[in-house]
This record gives structure tokens, C-alpha cells and sequence, in this order.
């Protein structure tokens, strides 16, 4: 029996039609709480209130309501299953109202179109090629240079609460100093945009090859950090063909001690703003001794998550918004990240 069968099964005895030996079953195993009387919408709330409030007495209470039920049942079922004259009338005028209008559209439109077999073919052909259209029709996407002012329309409200939240985590570094996290949700005009490109996943065991980062003051870019840096191991194809970075590239790139204090600085007190950076770039940052202070982070993936496209990446986002740069390189995904968090500043 395959599941179709099974449901109409279900529907015809048990849904559609009441059935007086499932009213039984209820009434014998579950009376106490009403169960056959909310099944035969007979009000079962009165029996289930008084076992809950009363408990152990409410059962006792019960059990004459339900040997009174039980003989009740049967003339309760050919209620309910029972049709009343004008529900029967008012479901006949609506099945021959429908039939009489469907009779009419068939007799109106016969005519027109038996008269010619090439009326009719044209007529198909033009519905075809309207459907075509409707089914090819892209959304509208606007071009968006870096220092845009979005003017696309928010896909859904949103209003932000008026009191900052703050959710902090603690992450140990590599010399054993505790810092603390703070993820803002309410966003800045003062913030800097970070992303990182690495070997792998890891934030123990893989390295950076690239940190980019861009300065924004009253949201305008003030400074830009962009420095390739050597792993000292090999890039794999899946990296380089990934990012477009090549092993000639990092293996000229710079020692990360050296770039250190110079991205501490440049970010300075300012809160750091990347797409997934509470669950990626801030570890890696960590790992690598590029925080050594309490840091407050915007992360922008749930942003991206209230345009409600088909995901929330980077790639997918800057499509959206119409912007043409090289996904995987740090610094265009800084700009595409911040491209995001203008674009949100404004909708949301």
C-alpha cells in the first residue's frame, strides 16, 4: 500500500467522515482528558481542564462524564457526519454555478476558434512565446561603483532596536592572553573592513597569504592595507586556482611579523566589519597574534541573509548588487563586504 493510498484511506474514515470506532478508542484510552469529545468537537476543553487543574480528583470526576459519553458517541458520529438541507442547497447552486460559467466560456470561445486552423495555431504560438518571456525575465540589477550611494529598494522591513546589544566570547591567543569579543549589531560609521585570503580552513594549522583591510571615517574610505604574505609551504591548485593567487606571488610576499604592528595599528579601537568574521577571519586573526586586545567585530553575513537570495556568500551578494570585481581576493571582497554594509545601513 503506497502512501497515496494510505492517505485517502486516512482522509475518507477518519478526516472527512468521523469514525465512531476511533471516537471509541479515544474515549477509552484518553476520555479522561476529552480527547473523543475534542474529536468530535463536542467541547473537550471543559473534561481536559478539569483532570489537569484537579489532577488525581479530576480523574475521578471524569470517569462519570465518560460512561455517560460513551453511550452518546453514536448519536454524536451521524451528527457529524450528518449534512444539514441547506448546506446540501448551498453546495448544489455553487457546483451548477460553476458549471453553467464553465459552459459559457466553452460555448464563447468554440466559435472564434473553429472558424480557422490558423487562428488557432497563431494563438498558440503567441501564448508560447509569452510564456518564454515571462519565464526568461531577469531581476533588474543596478551597477554600483565602490564609493556608491545605494538607491536599491530593501527586500524585506527591518528595523534595528534602538539599544545595542552585545554578544562577547572569549578566544585564548597563542600566548595564553584571554580577549574579548564583541559582536555589535548595531552599525557604525566609523569602522574598518576586513577579509583574509589562507591555505585552508584551519586557524591552527593553515596560514594567511593575504590581509586586506580598508578605513572608513563618517563612511568614507580614508586608508587601504593590502599585503600578500609567505606561508612558507606550498599553495595547493585548489587554493591557487581559487583565489588567483599564485606561489610566485606569495613566496615574494612579506613575513607576517614584519606587517604586524603596522595592521594593529591601522585598525587601531575602531570595530572590525567582515562577512562571516565572527566564524572565520577573527580566529585566524587571533591565531596570529594580529588582535592583542579586546576588539569589537560587525559581521555582515546576517545582513546578507535578510536580502533572501538563494545564499548568503559574497559572490552571490555582489551579483545582486550589480558590483564586477574578483571574487577570493581579499581586498575586492573588503570592498564588496562594505558595498553590503551601505547597502543595509540604508534599507535596514
Amino acid at each position: 500500500m503506497n502512501l497515496k493510498k494510505i492517505k485517502d484511506f486516512i482522509d475518507k474514515n477518519f478526516i472527512k467522515s468521523k469514525n465512531i470506532w476511533l471516537a471509541y478508542l479515544l474515549a477509552i484510552f484518553f476520555g479522561t482528558f476529552g480527547l473523543h469529545r475534542f474529536y468530535l468537537k463536542k467541547n473537550g476543553l471543559k473534561m481536559l481542564l478539569i483532570t489537569v487543574l484537579t489532577l488525581g480528583l479530576g480523574v475521578i470526576i471524569t470517569y462519570p462524564i465518560l460512561i455517560i459519553d460513551l453511550f452518546k458517541i453514536p448519536d454524536w458520529i451521524k451528527e457529524c457526519n450528518k449534512i444539514s438541507p441547506i448546506e446540501k442547497n448551498i453546495q448544489t447552486n455553487q457546483s451548477n454555478k460553476h458549471i453553467n460559467n464553465t459552459v459559457t466560456s466553452t460555448n464563447t470561445l468554440s466559435e472564434p476558434l473553429s472558424a480557422s486552423s490558423s487562428l488557432n495555431n497563431s494563438l498558440g504560438t503567441n501564448i508560447g512565446e509569452t510564456n518564454l518571456s515571462n519565464i526568461n525575465r531577469h531581476r533588474n540589477s543596478q551597477v554600483i561603483s565602490y564609493d556608491f550611494k545605494p538607491k536599491l529598494q530593501p527586500v524585506m522591513e527591518f528595523k534595528p532596536k534602538t539599544k545595542t546589544k552585545k554578544k562577547s566570547t572569549r578566544t585564548k591567543t597563542n600566548s595564553s592572553e584571554t580577549i574579548k569579543i564583541s559582536r555589535l549589531r548595531k552599525l557604525r560609521d566609523n569602522y574598518v573592513v576586513v577579509d583574509i585570503e589562507t591555505t585552508g580552513l584551519s586557524p591552527g594549522e593553515d596560514k594567511i597569504i593575504q590581509l586586506s583591510a580598508i578605513k572608513y571615517i563618517d563612511n568614507k574610505e580614508i586608508a587601504v592595507f593590502n599585503e600578500y604574505i609567505n606561508p612558507h609551504t606550498k599553495l595547493s591548485d585548489f587554493i591557487i586556482n581559487l583565489t588567483g593567487i599564485t606561489q610566485d606571488v606569495v613566496d615574494h610576499g612579506k613575513e607576517l611579523n614584519d606587517i604586524k604592528d603596522d595592521f594593529i595599528s591601522f585598525y587601531g579601537d575602531l570595530p572590525l566589519v567582515g562577512h562571516y568574521i565572527n566564524g572565520f577571519d577573527i580566529k585566524f586573526l587571533i591565531a596570529n597574534n594580529l588582535v592583542i586586545k579586546n576588539v569589537a567585530t560587525i559581521d555582515t553575513l546576517p545582513l546578507a541573509r535578510k536580502l533572501d537570495l538563494e545564499n548568503a556568500k559574497l559572490p552571490t551578494v555582489k551579483k545582486f548588487l550589480g558590483i564586477n570585481n574578483n571574487s577570493h581576493d581579499s581586498l575586492d571582497d573588503c570592498y564588496t563586504t562594505n558595498a553590503l554594509y551601505q547597502f543595509a545601513k540604508e534599507n535596514f
